[in-house]
């Protein structure tokens, strides 16, 4: 369940903290490229989900203009 939320809201995340949603996605394989080398996923199907997750992530900034900054 947590492949399916956390990469996604890391990926909305990164993007609010940076103002990017390239660095976002960049920062957010990275983290879970580390996970993946370290041995931490037991299928190769918690990584589909993952990689899934990442692509969701990405559309949910793109649709909420999250990396945007608002002039006051």
């Amino acid at each position: 369940m947590m492949a399916m939320v956390v990469p996604a809201v890391t990926v909305v995340f990164f993007t609010r903290m940076t103002r990017n949603k390239y660095v976002a996605v960049i920062l957010t394989f990275i983290i879970f490229g580390v996970s993946i080398y370290r041995g931490f996923y037991p299928s190769e199907w918690v990584i589909f989900i993952d990689s899934l997750s990442i692509v969701i992530g990405y559309m949910l900034v793109e649709l909420y203009n999250l990396d945007k900054v608002e002039d006051e």
